[in-house]
């Protein structure tokens, strides 16, 4: 809340309402669902519709003085699509740091996480559902997404302000609408809730037949919605450690079963 530039005098007011909020919750909501209501309340006491705007900017700048030595060694490598994809994982980190990771760790962890369901998957699409987390690693996703070569892309963002995730303009200010075509999803949650994304979203995510999601929220909403996805996230909470069978900090590929299972309603 600080970063709507709140004074510390009105902090617990709005810290009351969320919690008069969050007393109502369905237990069984994803988190995802639960932020989006929190930073609805949020955004209305501080009076800015996107409180993380200027954090995304530059994320997005200091990722993009970095493109063309990145796509220089995606383009030198044994293997473009499997080095593209390291570095769209590693752009999961961005909700912390920039640049703050150690390549050797990443390294020795996608070893094991890199396996060949997600090749021969990339491989055999002709329609592929990219979607996306934060915005400064929007342009990590733009490298892979050309690495997918003559694949027909749909790149999926947040139909609103939703912490530092990335939405149409942050795409577009990537230069995602050069590699895809953007999809919003219709809702201002940071994850996907299939329960309320918007026609056309609902209409390219059982239409593809490579799905990609990055992101923690992303695998929050979608694990268990029955279809089968490539999550690429690092693992920032012991919850989904444990889910995941890994550690806070492990960047990872998870396959979801493709089995659905019932999970809570939006309590609105």
């Amino acid at each position: 809340m600080r970063l709507c530039g709140m004074e510390e005098s009105n902090l617990f007011p709005v810290l009351k309402r969320i919690l008069q909020r969050a007393m109502k919750f369905d237990p069984r909501l994803s988190p995802p669902e639960m932020a989006m209501h929190i930073h609805r309340i949020i955004r209305t006491e501080c009076g800015k519709e996107d409180p993380y705007l200027e954090m995304k900017k530059q994320a997005i700048a200091e990722v993009s003085r970095q493109e063309k030595h990145i796509r220089k060694r995606i383009g030198a490598s044994e293997n473009p699509f499997r080095t593209a994809v390291r570095f769209a994982l590693v752009g999961n980190v961005l909700d912390f740091a920039i640049f703050d990771w150690n390549p050797e760790q990443l390294n020795e962890q996608l070893e094991t996480t890199l396996h060949k369901p997600l090749d021969e998957a990339a491989r055999s699409a002709e329609k592929v559902l990219f979607i996306g987390d934060n915005a400064g690693e929007s342009i990590f996703d733009k490298l892979l997404i050309e690495q997918l070569h003559g694949k027909e892309v749909v790149y999926a963002v947040r139909g609103g302000p939703a912490i530092n995730d990335v939405t149409l303009s942050d795409a577009v200010a990537s230069g995602l609408d050069n590699v895809a075509v953007l999809r919003s999803s219709g809702l201002d949650a940071p994850g996907t809730l299939l329960d309320h994304v918007s026609e056309e979203f609902r209409k390219d995510f059982e239409a593809a037949d490579l799905i990609l999601a990055k992101g923690q929220g992303n695998y929050e909403s979608l694990n268990d919605c029955g279809r089968k996805i490539f999550f690429l996230t690092q693992i920032k909470c012991p919850v989904v450690a444990r889910d995941l069978k890994g550690s806070v900090g492990d960047w990872v590929i998870a396959e979801s079963s493709g089995e659905k299972c019932e999970g809570g309603k939006s309590d609105e």
